[in-house]
């Protein structure tokens, strides 16, 4: 079982990227979001990811996937999606479009327009997460997820951000991670003037 891959950057693709390990190249199957966030780190980077391994059967083939997430929050959550009837792990993956959080507290509130928005989820499909999953998703409505995810979105919110962020990430250091704390810095001191100071902050805070 394959529950965690750290390596190089090798390449991206739609629904997928390669990575490669002491020598091996891995496919791993990843979240558009995670994909995009990804990309923008750039080839040749450091990932780690946690993973999930299942065996699709197809007639007389057995194909072995891999599926990639960036925290180990996002996996469990990804394994509950699973309890959901017709809710294989593919259509699972596809709808990770939004944060954990923002999906679980949709469930929790019946809100079926939202649900009905990931894609491959249907009227049916959203009806039927409601009723598997609602009052079991107590430990994903946490909004400490909330502020990096919906950061990774909206972006750096000022040149002096863009510029440290690009540091950031060359260091390392996520997207997602690299735009929350980077907020936080600028929110706790608005009179920085530069990048290498919001950078210096960033890593008083760790």
């Amino acid at each position: 079982m394959i529950r965690r891959i750290r390596g190089e950057l090798v390449a991206t693709y739609p629904a997928s990227v390669l990575l490669e390990v002491s020598g091996l190249t891995y496919e791993v199957f990843v979240p558009e979001p995670v994909r995009e966030r990804l990309s923008e780190r750039g080839l040749g980077s450091q990932v780690e990811l946690f993973t999930y391994y299942y065996l699709q059967s197809d007639a007389n083939r057995i194909t072995p996937y891999v599926l990639g997430f960036e925290t180990e929050l996002q996996r469990r959550f990804f394994e509950r999606l699973l309890d959901v009837p017709r809710m294989g792990p593919m259509t699972a993956l596809r709808a990770f479009v939004l944060p954990v959080g923002r999906i679980a507290r949709a469930v929790e509130l019946q809100d079926n327009h939202l649900l009905q928005q990931l894609p491959g989820v249907g009227r049916q499909k959203a009806r039927d997460m409601i009723a598997t999953l609602q009052g079991k998703l107590g430990e994903f409505v946490d909004v400490t997820e909330l502020p990096e995810m919906e950061a990774a979105v909206t972006g750096p919110q000022s040149d002096l951000e863009a510029d440290a962020l690009e540091v950031l990430m060359r260091l390392g250091v996520s997207r997602g991670d690299a735009l929350r704390r980077l907020r936080q810095v600028t929110e706790a001191h608005p009179e920085t003037e530069s990048a290498d100071e919001l950078i210096r902050e960033v890593f008083r805070q760790r």
